[in-house]
């Protein structure tokens, strides 16, 4: 008996230290699903960008994504600090190299968020809400994909850019989520997950979406050379920012969810109810 309460005082003081700890999160991604998860409280930093939910905004900032101030994180002395890649590489390998831990989160496919909000809550102490959520929303993938897979698949070019012209490929998280959503995106294979593309193979693409986030309008898609002619633009099937919150299919999230039945609906022309 006195062993078995000694085992138990010795768990709960690893989960008060693991509980209590301070975290400083670089990626809105991840502090989403912080909040999520519940334990928004944990956070001592932030970047400009980690600004949903609202709750969010209660924390200090420590820079913006692609420029963090290292001297402010180091200053609020974090027992963990969560980033994102590419960008974020550079800050990554720095903290690391003065001994703080760094845990980088880059999920490149839909099927990563599952996993990726399991391992969030293994590291803040909340595996089982983590569990409970990551079965959410793995259901809920499985879900849309199984309808979407009985409905006509539209040819979807998502913009992201407009100088230089950039698009998605299948391989990046948001060409991943198009696909699942029923959609058919026509650049399956780029140089990288996100990259330039030519006007021209838009064009001979003929897609019957644009997905556009460049911050172009109607007005100058429709005059683009040669664009009129796309079955997209023919028929005014063009989604901008309003229409589809960017947030919900470039981040992976909870939200991601919402995104994906969003796409199935404007997809396969109906509404779900």
């Amino acid at each position: 008996m006195f062993l078995l309460m000694m085992i138990l005082v010795s768990c709960n003081k690893q989960e008060q230290v693991r509980n209590g700890q301070k975290i400083v999160v670089l990626s809105p991604e991840v502090a989403e699903i912080i909040a999520s998860l519940g334990a928004t409280d944990l956070l001592v930093g932030r970047t400009l960008e980690c600004d949903y939910p609202e709750e969010l905004l209660r924390v200090p900032v420590v820079g913006n994504f692609g420029a963090i101030n290292k001297e402010k994180v180091i200053a609020l002395k974090p027992d963990l600090v969560f980033t994102s890649a590419l960008e974020q590489d550079a800050i990554t390998q720095e903290l690391q190299k003065i001994g703080i831990k760094v845990h980088q989160i880059y999920p490149k496919k839909l099927d990563d968020l599952p996993v990726i909000i399991k391992q969030i809550g293994d590291l803040i102490g909340k595996e089982k809400e983590a569990q409970s959520l990551a079965d959410s929303v793995a259901t809920a993938i499985e879900e849309v994909r199984s309808r979407a897979a009985n409905i006509h698949h539209p040819r979807v070019y998502v913009e992201i850019y407009r100088n230089p012209l950039m698009s998605v490929s299948d391989e990046s998280f948001v060409g991943d989520v198009i696909e699942s959503a029923g959609g058919d995106n026509i650049f399956p294979r780029l140089e990288r997950d996100y990259a330039r593309v030519d006007p021209e193979d838009v064009i001979l693409a003929q897609p019957d979406i644009i997905i556009c986030y460049s911050q172009d309008t109607l007005e100058g898609i429709c005059s683009r050379k040669g664009w009129s002619n796309i079955p997209a633009v023919k028929n005014q099937r063009i989604y901008f920012e309003k229409d589809i919150d960017p947030d919900l299919i470039q981040q992976a999230t909870p939200r991601t969810v919402q995104g994906l039945w969003l796409l199935y609906e404007i997809f396969s022309e109906q509404t779900i109810k």
